[in-house]
């Protein structure tokens, strides 16, 4: 098993804590710490937590990010107004900002439904759109961005769901989106890839080579 010490001292600031859904109380206050000690500026959490995790972070630098996952391939009213009930409480109980996880496919109703009330409903806070970059081609990322910039993203999140080890086209497929990256992306860029230290390894030296402009606002997100 990784030493989580040992990403932390790669990544540096760079890094953010991932609490899983399943964690309880003590848990949260055993993430809050580290993240404390770590220097740690941002945790990602679920929603139901974000009130119990807000009074141990209040007057601190460490920002909640409340997480939201969007099934499927259609983005319905229903599930449009359901999320944004639930992002809109998040928010009220302390979260500056929600990550919205989905599918490719869907990413273009998302946007389509919500980027007209987006401001208002994130106002002063950041939003975060994850997706699995195993489900996106390599001419799809012209529509990827101009989503994103649609829907005035504060970054994008990458994972890698179905890792296969050398017989996936990790390094390729990153290597994709780096080169198709577009100088009118205003958002950040990030990556999940829990404690995968050769993934987070190579994504970075990709970065600095392809992109060292992304270097600044630049993320990891390490499992808690």
């Amino acid at each position: 098993m990784i030493d989580k010490s040992v990403i932390f001292d790669l990544v540096g600031t760079k890094a953010g804590l991932w609490c899983g859904a399943d964690m309880d109380a003590t848990d949260l206050a055993d993430a809050v710490h580290v993240a404390d000690v770590q220097k740690v500026p941002v945790i990602s959490v679920a929603p139901n937590v974000v009130q119990t995790v807000w009074p141990w972070m209040e007057g601190g630098d460490i920002k909640i990010m409340s997480r939201f996952y969007l099934d499927g391939k259609k983005i319905t009213e229903d599930k449009i107004s359901d999320i944004t009930v639930r992002i809109n409480t998040s928010l009220r109980q302390g979260a500056n900002g929600a990550q919205i996880f989905l599918s490719y496919d869907a990413l273009a109703g998302l946007v389509e439904q919500t980027h007209v009330v987006r401001d208002d409903l994130f106002f002063n806070k950041d939003l975060s759109i994850g997706m699995d970059v195993d489900e996106i081609g390599p001419f799809d990322w012209t529509d990827v961005f101009e989503s994103l910039r649609k829907i005035n993203a504060s970054s994008v999140i990458f994972v890698f769901a179905r890792d296969t080890g050398d017989k996936s086209d990790f390094v390729g497929r990153l290597y994709g989106m780096l080169n198709a990256w577009n100088v009118e992306n205003k958002f950040s860029l990030q990556f999940a890839f829990g404690l995968n230290l050769l993934r987070i390894e190579q994504a970075m030296r990709l970065v600095q080579q392809m992109r060292p402009n992304l270097m600044d606002g630049l993320r990891f997100w390490i499992n808690a």
